[in-house]
């Protein structure tokens, strides 16, 4: 288990609460895996709990006695990996430590989205969010945390700082850059063009700079 560091770096429990046992958790997982395997291979309607039973190997009465519906399957799926995202990469040593290189790297490879998995999953779950509520609202929280990991990391770049509005925005720039990325990788499995990335990456050192410029 990944613990916070004094910065406060997520863990990865918050899909898997630590009250529950061993063997509610390992069940858990085996019915998160099952989904994300056949969401993927027959989509998130086709994807019945019967299928998910057959898959997973657990009962379908105690499939919804872990989940409450499919949408409940997807949430603890979208946190999971979201968590391993933010805390098992470089980021979190990277506050800890304050290293602002390792942030800027991180920055670059979240922009370019080079390592994105499950490319059928994701595009999956992205076209659900547009018809399902609870689908959306799990995408709008994941979009919160990552905006507030954003925001977190730029602070590191630019410890003094005081225009919280442009690092915001700057964060949120960040967002949308990687969001486009993200969507043309689903469309095209190519990794992106490093010259575009360094263009992308000039525009976000230009506005480093001038956040640092303001705060001397």
């Amino acid at each position: 288990m990944i613990q916070h560091c004094k910065e406060g770096c997520p863990d990865t429990d918050t899909a898997f609460p630590r009250d529950r046992s061993g063997k509610a958790n390992a069940r858990r997982t085996k019915i998160v895996q099952a989904a994300r395997e056949l969401f993927a291979e027959h989509g998130f309607h086709a994807t019945s709990m019967a299928k998910l039973s057959e898959r997973s190997g657990v009962l379908v009465g105690q499939i919804y006695r872990d989940f409450a519906n499919k949408e409940a399957i997807v949430a603890a799926l979208v946190e999971h990996d979201l968590d391993e995202f933010l805390a098992g990469d470089e980021l979190c040593a990277a506050r800890c430590t304050a290293d602002r290189t390792m942030v800027r790297d991180w920055i670059a490879r979240f922009i370019a989205c080079n390592d994105l998995n499950d490319t059928r999953l994701i595009a999956e779950i992205m076209a659900e969010a547009n018809r399902n509520q609870r689908i959306a609202e799990i995408f709008d929280a994941m979009d919160d945390r990552l905006r507030g990991q954003l925001v977190r990391a730029l602070r590191i770049i630019a410890p003094g700082a005081t225009d919280e509005g442009r690092i915001a925005r700057l964060g949120e720039s960040i967002l949308i850059m990687a969001g486009g990325m993200c969507q043309r990788r689903l469309m095209n499995a190519r990794c992106t063009d490093p010259a575009v990335l360094n263009l992308l990456m000039d525009f976000i050192d230009s506005e480093i700079a001038a956040i640092e410029r303001e705060q001397r």
